[in-house]
């Protein structure tokens, strides 16, 4: 399939704050903007269930080859819930684990709670992994019906925030105070909560302040540093670069 040429797999970390190493890497698709979204929707379900079994083959691929199936960490991997049924969809994520060879119980299956989602097929996609003992997680978690609905139906290994609900907390008082209601409930039922790593230090204060304490991707915080473009003269002093006649 011509689309699947500009398909590539991102993996990425996901730490505790403070510690080195990750638990986890969540494979997320990298791809031209939009691209692989725009033609999933327009596919047929067959061609949509053969370009999922393409992306999960590379997610695994992907994986293996950065050494992840020796290092015990735990692989996230997104499933296209709509792109076929949880029995077909599980079944290529299965064979595309035994050709790289890594193990089944480190996979985590990750369905979207994103209010667009098809409520329906994400259902069953749970009870399928719940029947099979498959760790589920839930991404793009906003907090809305259609994700505490999920997430009445499930103990997930964990969730993911959406960026919208998580990103700026500093900036956003009733955002955060939506996080830490998450949070609560996600800590009585066992669960890691996820946002994306902060990039500013008064947003990596408010992420803090919220109780979050696992981020995906890297954590480098910058202090935000006043430059001037121009010297500063004092009264009375000299521009650096003048020169003072003899």
């Amino acid at each position: 399939m011509a689309t699947t040429m500009d398909l590539r797999i991102d993996l990425q970390p996901i730490a505790a704050q403070g510690t080195a190493e990750p638990f986890a890497w969540h494979a997320g698709i990298h791809a031209r903007p939009q691209a692989f979204h725009t033609v999933d929707a327009i596919l047929l379900r067959e061609d949509r269930a053969a370009l999922e079994a393409a992306r999960l083959d590379r997610a695994l691929a992907a994986a293996a080859q950065a050494g992840l199936a020796d290092t015990g960490t735990l692989l996230v991997v997104p499933v296209q819930v709509r792109a076929g049924s949880p029995e077909r969809l599980l079944g290529h994520l299965f064979r595309a684990a035994l050709r790289h060879r890594f193990p089944l119980d480190r996979i985590v299956v990750e369905i979207s709670a994103d209010e667009a989602a098809d409520r329906d097929a994400a259902a069953a996609m749970i009870h399928a992994c719940t029947d099979r003992g498959m760790m589920i997680g839930l991404g793009d978690f906003a907090a809305g019906p259609l994700a505490l609905g999920l997430l009445a139906h499930c103990s997930p290994r964990l969730i993911r925030l959406a960026p919208a609900l998580a990103h700026r907390l500093d900036a956003a008082p009733a955002r955060a105070r939506l996080v830490e209601g998450v949070l609560r409930l996600a800590r009585g039922m066992g669960v890691t909560v996820i946002a994306p790593a902060p990039t500013e230090e008064a947003e990596q204060r408010a992420a803090a302040a919220a109780g979050l304490r696992h981020f995906q991707g890297e954590l480098r915080v910058e202090r935000r540093v006043r430059r001037y473009t121009r010297p500063v003269r004092r009264w009375g002093a000299p521009c650096a670069g003048m020169r003072i006649a003899a």
